[in-house]
């Protein structure tokens, strides 16, 4: 049997009857129910055929529940913002390239504003990444700062 879903656990007990018999199940007293109000709570998986209460059935509905752990370079999002840039190492380096690739075109100039408004889709530190995507020869500045260009990774 599937895993009900915790919209389905949360819906049956918010009733006050459902709630009642499904405490008299935990507490091992004598359920004093209707067929129709014993199925609701198998239904619900929080008792068995049986009418046993469910062993471990909040643990398994919060695991189905939980969103997965992000892989790759989506560890460093959060709301689709950069949650941190890392330190240091191919963590970075992936990072730094994986922005350069979603934000700028390759081999557009593009002016500092323009740039500024790209980064701050992602992030509230503009200055500290534009200069990582730089300094990891992401971006290539012009010498007198007037403007910026993707380089294109072969």
């Amino acid at each position: 049997m599937s895993v009900p879903s915790w919209q389905k656990v949360l819906s049956t007990l918010a009733g006050g009857r459902a709630r009642e018999l499904y405490a008299h199940a935990v507490l091992g007293q004598p359920l004093d129910a209707t067929p129709k109000e014993l199925q609701r709570l198998v239904d619900a998986g929080l008792l068995t055929p049986e009418y046993a209460v469910a062993d471990g059935l909040f643990k398994q509905v919060l695991a189905a529940a939980a969103a997965p752990t992000p892989k790759g370079v989506d560890r460093f999002f959060r709301d689709g913002r950069i949650d941190g840039l890392p330190r240091a190492g191919q963590d970075r380096t992936d990072l730094l390239a994986h922005l350069a690739g979603r934000l700028f075109p390759t081999d557009e100039e593009l002016r500092e504003a323009e740039v500024n408004r790209l980064l701050a889709t992602v992030t509230h530190d503009i200055p500290a990444l534009r200069r990582a995507l730089v300094d990891a020869g992401s971006l290539v500045r012009h010498p007198d700062g007037t403007g910026y260009r993707r380089v294109a990774v072969s």
